[in-house]
Formats: C-alpha cells, structure tokens, sequence
C-alpha cells in the first residue's frame, strides 16, 4: 500500500507529489527551481527516488528534476513532446520571476511513455500513463490503483489556461477531459497539479458547463 505527500512548489505553487512504497519513491512533478525541502523529506525517510514522472512540460512542473537527478539514480519519464520541450534550453521563469538570464532545461530524459507502450511496473504495482494533450502538447494524465495524477489537465473548478503559443489547443483538451471522465469512475481520486485534491465526481458539472458536454453520458 503507498501513500502520497504533496510538496508545494515555489514560486508557483503547483503541487510535486511523492508516492511512497516501503523505502522505494516516485516524484511526479519537482517544479521549484531548488528543491531542499523536498530533499529533506526524502533524506529523513530514508527514501530511495526510483522514478521521476513529468505530467507535461512546463517549468512550474519540471523545475527541479535536475537537482533531483544530481542527488538520486532517479530515472526521468514523460511523453515524446514533453521531452523535446523540456530539453530545450528557456529563460522564462529565471527571467520573470527572478531577473535572471540564466536558462534551464532538464538534463535528460530516460524514458518516454510511449516506449513504454504507456505502462510501468513499479514494485508489482502497474502505472499507467494516458496522453492527455490540450492544455500542452506533452501532457499526460498518470494513473496508481484508484488516484489520478492529472498536472494541469484537471482542476478543481479551475479554467484550464489554454495559450496557443504554448501549443494548447481546446478541441484536444475536451476530447482528453472527456477521455478521463470516460475512463475512470466518479469515486477516482484525483491529485492535481495545483490545489488540494478531490474525487472525479466533485469537477463532473463544472467540466459539464465549461466544455458544453454532458460527460454523465459517458459513464
């Protein structure tokens, strides 16, 4: 049985989760640019970092995998597109938020989910990992027994952000939202990649409203 512990990034407040097995984790999104607090809890547990699993490109999710890769053997997971954008070198964020013309790209990329035919065995558990693109063309919703790691795919009574010059696209976001809804029953648990976490069925109507779908008539 594994357990979750939610870390909260700065300076965007996007959630990086930590999935526990015995001494054994998985790190979905480490998106603060230094991660010492992150390091600290896996240091007093002991933990051994196996995997670090990206839901989609954007900084605020992938910002400290490098430190995360320097300190563990942890092995780098995401989509092909997730990957090719990640690997190239940006300033954004340093330059918002910290004046800064320093640019960041994650190191490497170990395996994309699409080798993987969008499953891993993780200590006899089966992850597995479903292509949600819309909000960004790399994003991927991450599926562990009866909770789902969305990223930004779902959000609890949140409009998604969807800019075209970051390659969102609303027509595949309904069609990934409405994938979810169909798939999953309304009792998942979902942990998304900002705020606290919530059941499917508690965002069924605002999806509903949002997109002008009546996803009950999937289930």
């Amino acid at each position: 049985m594994f357990s979750i512990h939610r870390h909260i990034n700065t300076p965007v407040p996007s959630n990086t989760y930590i999935i526990v097995d015995g001494e054994h984790c998985l790190v979905i999104d480490p998106g603060s640019k230094e991660e010492p607090e992150l390091m600290t809890y896996i240091k007093e547990k002991g933990l051994t970092v196996d995997y670090i699993l990206l839901t989609h490109e954007h900084f605020d999710h992938c910002w400290g995998v490098n430190e995360l890769i320097e300190k563990t053997e942890a092995k780098v997971i995401c989509t092909q597109s997730c990957k090719d954008k990640v690997m190239q070198p940006s300033n954004y964020f340093n330059k918002f938020y910290f004046n800064s013309e320093e640019e960041y790209s994650v190191n490497r990329v170990d395996y994309v989910v699409e080798d993987l035919d969008c499953v891993l065995n993780w200590n006899g558990t089966n992850i597995r990992f479903i292509e949600t693109k819309g909000h960004s063309p790399g994003g991927m919703c991450i599926n562990i027994e009866n909770t789902l790691f969305t990223g930004d795919t779902l959000l609890l009574n949140t409009k998604p952000v969807l800019m075209k010059r970051l390659g969102s696209s609303k027509d595949d976001y309904k069609e990934s939202v409405m994938r979810v809804f169909d798939e999953f029953p309304e009792e998942t648990i979902v942990c998304p990649g900002h705020g606290e976490s919530f059941l499917l069925k508690e965002s069924l109507s605002f999806y509903e409203d949002y997109l002008g779908a009546n996803f009950s008539l999937l289930r």
